[in-house]
Order: structure tokens, then C-alpha cells, then sequence
């Protein structure tokens, strides 16, 4: 099968203007001008390292809308960001908080709809894409998680068992908390939803599988955000599952030798927040430009 039968890459010519952005950010570098001066993909052993990288980079860049790749055409996708939006991420990024107080409803499944589809595009290394999203968007359903696990969690703080991060200080600590701000919930802080990214771990490349699920979590946490949802990034709630609980991990249809370090529980929050937090950085961020001027 030839390169342009494997990637479906077309050039629409009554459109190029042969400006050679496409070859310019083709990470593979499988795409050169062809003899009548218009790009084409060059034969490619397989994709990867040794071919297209599937980044649809080309699709992205043509000004003019030429390039068709994998069945997608340019009219097809999102335009680019208005200019006012780097500060409307400012402020998204200041005015984020960790949400431990969810109301007791579903989200609207439109807008989960909406945030998993965005997350087609979460950044992975080398583009492979192998990460998997497994979202629980039913909240009986996660009670029947929670409980299945809580229960589990409890039994063994009764005779000091723990996971591998915990103490009797911290636990008790956590229960304490469970009055108050986590809403009678330390495991899963009364989320109705749960997100998981995962990935099998295995072999070189396991760091970077650890890596793609820890983005993605970030991304889905923003996302969520930027849609007036609540989240929280629990490890402690992903250990419970892993170390203590493993029926109630199992609850979850993900395979076992899949890496699942985070969980974000997400729903409508409870207490709105009327203003950003004031944090300040400064001493423990370096730059080249202010420290030598």
C-alpha cells in the first residue's frame, strides 16, 4: 500500500498556493514537493518513527484549506482561538480549585460529551495515542465504586493497614476532615463522576505512558473547569483501589496492567468561589532574561 493509500493524504492543487508550510512542520518528514511542484507524501515504512506520526500537523497549518489527511477535511475543524483568549486562560488557571463539596446530580451529558471530545486531542509523547479515558458519568454508579471500596479502606485503618503513602496521623486526619470540608467522603469527596486516564505500563517506554495519563488528567481537569465543574486530583483514592480494594478497582473495567496514578472526581460544585486565590511564585521561578539583565 502506498503512502498516500495508508494516510488518505490529498492536495486539493485548484487551492495550493505551493507555500510548503506542510513540509515545513511534518514531523516525519514524509512530505516533499512532487515534480509538479505541489506536496505529496513520500513512501514511508511504517507510521512512527520510520513514517507519518499522524499529528495531522499538515491538515492544520495549510492556509488555504488543500490538504486532506486520514478522511478529515479542513472544513471540518475548530479555528484557531481568539487573541483575548491567553487571558481568559490566566485567568481559568488562577481561579481553578480543588473541589471537595459536589452537589448530588449528574452533569449534563452534553457537556461530558463535549470535554471527552476536546480530549481526542490531549498531547501524548511521540503522538502515539495509547492512552485510554474511562469516565464513570452515572452517580449510582460511583456510590456503588465508592462504597464497595470505603468499606475495604476503613476495615484495614482499623488494624493500621494502609497504603503505601498513609499513616495513622494522615488517616485520621482524613476522617477528621469528612465533618466538614470533604462532605462525609475522604475516598472519593462525594464526586459524583470519576475520570481515570490510563495506559499499559510496560517495557522503554512505560515512563512515558505514566507521563501521557498524568497530561491527560490535567487537561480533563481544566476542561472540566472551564465549564464551571468542580475537581479533584486524587492519588490517595487511585492507591486505595490499587493497593487495598482491588473488587472495587475492578468495578471500573480497566485492565489490570494499565497505570491508574490519578483519579479526578468532578460534578457541579456545591460552594461557588467568588474570587481567585493570590499566590506568588516568584522565588522559585527562574528566568534567564530577569536574573541577568
Amino acid at each position: 500500500m502506498g503512502a498516500e493509500q495508508k494516510t488518505q493524504f490529498q492536495i486539493d492543487k485548484t487551492k495550493c498556493i505551493k507555500c510548503g508550510k506542510c513540509i515545513n512542520t511534518c514531523s516525519g518528514m514524509v512530505i516533499e514537493f512532487g515534480a509538479d511542484g505541489y506536496p505529496q507524501m513520500k513512501e514511508f515504512e511504517r507510521f512512527g518513527w520510520r513514517g507519518c506520526w499522524r499529528c495531522q500537523h499538515c491538515l492544520a497549518v495549510c492556509p488555504v484549506g488543500a490538504i486532506s489527511i486520514f478522511g478529515k477535511k479542513p472544513e471540518d475543524s475548530l479555528p484557531p482561538p481568539p487573541k483575548e483568549m491567553g487571558e481568559y486562560l490566566e485567568r481559568l488557571v488562577t481561579n481553578r480549585r480543588s473541589c471537595r463539596r459536589f452537589l448530588d446530580k449528574n452533569v449534563d451529558p452534553g457537556i461530558i460529551t463535549g470535554i471527552l471530545s476536546a480530549m481526542a486531542a490531549a498531547p501524548t509523547g511521540g503522538n502515539a495515542m495509547g492512552v485510554e479515558y474511562t469516565v464513570i458519568d452515572d452517580k449510582n454508579r460511583v456510590n456503588e465504586i465508592r462504597k464497595a471500596a470505603y468499606a475495604k479502606m476503613d476495615a484495614d485503618a482499623k488494624r493500621h493497614i494502609y497504603t503505601h503513602s498513609f499513616s495513622d496521623f494522615y488517616y485520621g486526619k482524613m476522617k477528621e476532615s469528612e465533618k466538614t470540608v470533604r462532605k462525609g467522603d475522604l475516598l472519593f469527596c462525594g464526586a459524583p463522576h470519576l475520570f481515570i486516564a490510563h495506559e499499559k505500563c510496560t517495557g522503554k517506554w512505560a515512563e512515558d505512558s505514566k507521563t501521557n495519563c498524568h497530561l491527560a488528567a490535567a487537561y480533563f481537569e481544566l476542561l472540566c473547569n472551564a465549564h464551571g465543574l468542580g475537581t479533584t486530583i486524587m492519588s490517595y483514592s487511585a492507591e486505595v483501589l490499587n493497593e487495598l480494594a482491588p473488587e472495587a478497582r475492578a468495578m471500573l473495567n480497566i485492565p489490570k496492567d494499565h497505570y491508574t496514578g490519578l483519579i479526578i472526581g468532578f460534578g457541579y460544585p456545591e460552594i461557588e468561589y467568588a474570587r481567585g486565590v493570590q499566590k506568588d511564585r516568584s522565588a522559585k521561578t527562574h528566568r534567564w532574561t530577569q536574573a541577568h539583565k
